[in-house]
């Protein structure tokens, strides 16, 4: 090792690093002046020599990296350097630890030295207490669960678990080559990370007194080098960055007092692209040989701008060869640091820019069809940019703005303009006259239907509420939320009324922008939770309490489907829908659709009790806006007396009505509300109860427990019966010839589950099926399914149990035992209408072409074509869980990866049954990528799954095909 300076032997005898001692944390106060040395200002600092509290540091004693590392991991330079070989074919086995334990106070720093393009991911660092000579070391360190803390993308994981999502505003899998990460334990335990210097603040307040230092050189990260901090110049450098970061314009005005300084004029910083020139003292950027190159034209402006500040440019000259042109933006990095890109929108951290007419914030488009387009402009045009105090980052073309382009934009950012394509010149122009930033729509160009939204729209004081979803924005006073990085992100935005609704009060909003990435849409419903007392989910239906949304079809109530094919789908509305939501006064829910009614999606809400619009911007849905039409209704669902009793809306696409319970019933029950709910008025038995008609296969039949008598033991029964309930005795009511309980109904073939027993015809089948009914507790729904593979499912709380019983016949009833505990239930299903053919409702894909019902046809003959060699002819598709990165399509029949190599799992929305093929056919690959396709069978239920990257990271009840190997819960 090279012997240190002088002026750094002393802060190593003192047992301080230099970093430490010039470091300035973002809550300290930045110093009038900074030190050209490393001698003290004031003769008592840091580099007089004083008693020795530490030995001082040899060679031998320096961390470096152990000799005992990852498969894949190369060491050189003194084992300072390590290396991940094979980068473009191997992502993991890159892990890499210390020689030796960190001590109390001592920093841990590498710097990045290669990142590969090709994989998702990047460095992880953090400590761990396990000993590199007598570790199994993992592929990846938070596979580890035990005695470890990394910093992975801007989170904390600690024993491979999450503890802190998002722990500072920097992701690792967003620094490039050069940058520095960091880590020291502090004499207190707790563990600060540090990224170029930069003190992150504290990662975790108690880590353990012995730990090493670790680095994971995960997908992008390739080679990474340890720093002694020896270099003096560099760390003066380092430093004197770190102060300008913080205030970006005091290092240049440290001599005069803040508030007495002049406004220093806006130039461009003579660092610029390598096709670049700067002219006319700083005022002028131009391409020289602008027909010969489009690019490598970037400059950024001498200093960070302040709050407010307005950025503007003239574009001078332009030429007519290429495509594409002038790009505007912000970034956060120092012009002069910065290794300047070929384009700034390759840029991948701190960076915002408008181009054309999208903005894209790290090389990632976040908004499209934002402004004007900027590849129209002509010479003499304008274009500019400001950031506000609340963050928000704006646009201006020829002096106009152009709504907010982005949320959450640090201070002391540098501006950008890229001199790309047709723009050959700009020059910077003063005395920008900018009328003020009003609260438009984002949407700066929306044509609004008559009943969208203005400033001084209605009479309602309904507005979104103050707090909302991370990813949710409120602007317009109040009346418009929207998604920002809706390319990137697509939950986290849940936005709720600013008070409850009243009874008959409607709550409308209109789509005013949607993105075709995601899966899903807009969900919306009420909640008796306040806005201040919700710890806002990922998505609304994590809730499980107090809360109705509709989702799709779905009608969920506390994170459970209560009802499915409810009248509307808000997974097929489009931009322009309009969606409202209303509680009666007798406690109904119903929901809007373009001002028509689709009926009553559940009952039960609390009266008398507060309940709150809330909307979940979700998957394709980006943008809504509260109508003029909100407000109370004068109709007569506003009222008790006259509410609509309808459970299908007149006008659904799905047409249908609710099941009814059969007139003829055990002699102890009485059946209520036109057939729809049952209730046992005696005794704990003579509960028996049937469906009207048969059902048809694939049809469920389902009720929700509305009364327990506790005092009796057992459980609800119910099945399938070939016994027609007219045939078992004459009249209507209580038939003579039924049987107390289900178990002794024998005279016609009858499958039945009890507890958690399957039996037929009175005799055991099978033990130990699925949830145990005798847990069923007031509003617990349970329903029955023929298949129509001949199989016999149950469900419960919508989940099904898989399948009961085989061989089943073709023509059964639904039957329900009333027995013991459960008193009474009530239906909440509904079957289908046979119409005849003139009178169906239209096919939801009939106005989109011939070329869709062709493309169908040429489906139902390959269906066809696969029966014949032995497919059950179910309608499988594909569930709407699934890895981030799938895309589905094609009804949900199709997946498609549409980023990376992995996050691509998707699962079968039907349980698998005995002597069922399930085929895919592989559309499309991607050469770019080994490895393949994984294929396999899991057994827990996957609707609330939270899939790994890769299928072989299950670890429980997984079997899968990969290659030519076999795994089981992620072992082969």
């Amino acid at each position: 090792e090279p012997l240190a300076p002088p002026e750094d032997s002393a802060l190593l005898e003192q047992g301080t690093s230099v970093d430490e001692a010039f470091m300035v944390s973002p809550a300290q106060a930045r110093p009038e002046t900074f030190p050209n040395s490393l001698d003290s200002h004031n003769g008592d600092g840091l580099a007089s020599s004083g008693p020795a509290t530490s030995p001082i540091l040899t060679s031998n004693d320096a961390l470096l990296f152990h000799e005992k590392c990852g498969t894949l991991i190369k060491l050189s330079n003194n084992n300072k350097t390590a290396e991940r070989r094979r980068p473009l074919d191997e992502f993991n086995n890159g892990v890499v630890m210390t020689n030796r334990p960190l001590r109390d106070n001592e920093m841990f720093e590498i710097r990045i030295d290669k990142l590969v393009d090709k994989w998702s991911g990047s460095i992880e660092i953090g400590v761990t207490t396990h000993n590199p000579n007598s570790l199994e070391y993992p592929a990846t360190m938070t596979n580890l669960q035990s005695g470890t803390i990394m910093m992975s993308g801007c989170g904390i994981l600690t024993n491979g678990k999450g503890t802190r999502r998002e722990y500072c505003e920097f992701s690792l899998d967003e620094l490039q080559e050069g940058d520095h990460i960091g880590l020291t334990r502090k004499s207190n335990s707790a563990l600060h990370f540090f990224i170029n210097g930069i003190d992150q603040g504290v990662a975790t307040p108690l880590t353990p007194p012995v730990v090493y230092g670790v680095v994971d050189l995960y997908g992008m990260a390739v080679k990474v080098t340890i720093v002694h901090n020896n270099n003096h110049s560099d760390r003066l450098r380092r430093n004197n960055a770190i102060l300008r970061a913080l205030s970006p314009e005091g290092a240049l005005r440290r001599a005069a007092p803040a508030a007495q300084a002049e406004p220093e004029r806006l130039l461009f910083h003579p660092n610029c692209g390598q096709k670049a020139a700067i002219t006319h003292e700083g005022r002028t950027a131009l391409r020289p040989h602008a027909t010969d190159d489009f690019n490598h034209g970037v400059v950024l402006s001498s200093r960070a701008l302040r709050d407010g500040e307005v950025f503007q440019v003239r574009i001078d000259k332009m030429v007519d060869k290429w495509a594409g042109s002038i790009e505007i933006g912000v970034t956060t990095h120092n012009p002069a640091y910065l290794q300047l890109p070929s384009t700034m929108t390759n840029l991948r951290s701190g960076t915002w820019m408008m181009t054309g007419n999208g903005v894209m914030h790290n090389g990632t488009t976040i908004l499209d069809e934002y402004g004007h387009n900027l590849d129209r402009l002509k010479a003499g045009d304008t274009v500019g940019v400001v950031r506000r105090e609340d963050g928000t980052l704006h646009f201006f073309v020829n002096g106009m703005t152009q709504g907010p382009a982005a949320w959450n934009v640090p201070p002391g950012v540098y501006a950008v303009v890229d001199l790309y394509g047709q723009a050959a010149q700009a020059t910077i122009v003063d005395d920008v006259e900018v009328p003020p930033v009003s609260e438009p729509l984002p949407e700066g160009n929306n044509q609004m239907s008559p009943s969208s939204p203005s400033s001084a729209a209605g009479g309602s004081d309904l507005r979104f509420h103050q707090l909302h979803g991370s990813n949710a924005v409120i602007t317009n006073g109040g009346r418009t939320a929207l998604r920002h990085n809706c390319r990137s992100e697509f939950n986290d935005a849940i936005v709720i009324s600013n008070r409850a609704l009243r009874d008959g009060e409607l709550f409308e909003i209109v789509i005013q922008k949607m993105v075709d990435r995601w899966s899903g849409s807009i969900e919306a419903g009420v909640t008796a939770i306040r806005p201040e007392d919700l710890e806002f989910p990922n998505t609304m239906t994590d809730i499980d309490y107090d809360t109705w949304m509709l989702s799709g079809t779905a009608i969920m109530q506390d994170g459970n489907t209560m009802r499915n094919n409810y009248g509307c789908d808000l997974d097929a509305l489009g931009t322009g829908a309009r969606i409202g939501m209303m509680r009666t006064a007798k406690g109904d829910l119903h929901y809007f659709i373009n001002g028509q009614d689709q009926g009553a999606a559940c009952s039960g809400l609390p009266p008398g009790k507060e309940v709150y619009a809330v909307v979940d911007l979700y998957g394709q849905c980006v943008q809504v806006s509260i109508t003029n039409a909100t407000g109370p209704m004068d109709n007569s669902l506003a009222t008790s007396n006259t509410a609509t009793e309808k459970s299908f809306p007149l006008h659904s696409p799905v047409a249908g009505v609710a099941h009814r319970f059969h007139s003829m019933c055990g002699k102890n029950v009485t059946l209520e509300e036109d057939g729809t709910r049952a209730v046992r008025v005696a005794g704990y038995a003579h509960g028996l109860v049937f469906s009207t008609k048969e059902l048809k296969a694939e049809e469920v039949f389902e009720v929700k427990v509305e009364e327990l008598d506790e005092k009796w033991a057992g459980s609800l029964r119910l099945g399938l019966t070939t016994l027609a309930p007219e045939d078992m005795g004459p009249g209507a009511g209580s038939g003579p010839g039924l049987p107390p309980s289900l178990p002794e109904l024998r005279t016609k073939t009858t499958w039945m589950v009890s507890s958690c027993e399957v039996r037929r015809d009175g005799h055991l089948q099978r033990m130990n099926y699925g949830r145990n009914l005798e847990r069923l507790g007031v509003g617990s729904r349970v329903g029955i399914r023929r298949c129509a593979d001949d199989t016999m499912h149950i469900l419960v709380d919508g989940e099904d149990m898989g399948p009961a019983a085989a061989g089943i016949a073709k023509n059964v009833w639904a039957v329900l035992d009333l027995y013991g505990p459960v008193r009474s239930v009530a239906i909440v299903s509904s079957t289908r209408l046979e119409e005849p053919e003139g009178t169906q409702p239209p096919s939801p894909s009939s106005d989109t072409g011939s070329e869709v019902e062709e493309d169908d046809e040429v489906e139902e003959q390959g269906l066809r074509g696969q029966n014949q060699v032995g497919i059950v002819p179910t309608a499988l598709e594909f569930l709407e869980n699934h890895g981030k990165n799938i895309l589905l399509s094609n009804g949900n029949r199709t997946a498609t990866r549409v980023a990376s190599y992995n996050q691509g799992i998707v699962v079968i929305s039907q349980p698998l049954v005995p002597h069922m093929l399930v085929q895919v056919r592989i559309d499309f690959l991607n050469r770019q990528w080994t490895s393949s396709l994984v294929l396999g069978v899991i057994t827990c239920p996957p609707e609330r799954l939270n899939f790994p990257a890769s299928a072989c990271a299950l670890k429980r009840a997984a079997w899968l095909l990969r290659g030519r190997g076999v795994f089981h819960n992620g072992l082969k």
